[in-house]
């Protein structure tokens, strides 16, 4: 819960910034969101294959056009540890339900 509340905060402060943030970063972290996605779907670390979406993509602006924007790596990384703690919240909801579920089996026989 403390690593939750300290990425709002983080989020919260970053667009608090008189930085203006551009239309590329917000791309970035939807491509690293659906690496992160894509990655859980596969039983892949989720954060780590939102990293090297983001590096190989920045490797290719810089073999491409000669820059390598570290700010846009951060970005798509970013996107991909955000949607990793959704995936989490949203199981371990869902594992709640399945527990009540198994606790109520379990008890049936020795309530009736």
């Amino acid at each position: 819960m403390k690593k939750i509340i300290a990425l709002i905060v983080v989020v919260i402060v970053g667009c608090a910034s008189p930085q203006k943030i551009t239309k590329d970063k917000y791309y970035h972290f939807a491509a690293g969101g659906v690496s992160a996605l894509t990655a859980n779907e596969m039983d892949l670390p989720e954060v780590s294959s939102a990293f090297i979406a983001g590096f190989a993509k920045e490797s290719y602006d810089y073999i491409r056009y000669g820059t390598f924007d570290t700010k846009d790596l951060v970005a798509t990384t970013f996107g991909g540890l955000v949607v990793k703690y959704i995936i989490k919240l949203l199981k371990k909801k869902k594992n709640v339900k399945i527990d009540k579920k198994v606790l109520e089996r379990r008890l049936g026989p020795i309530m009736e």
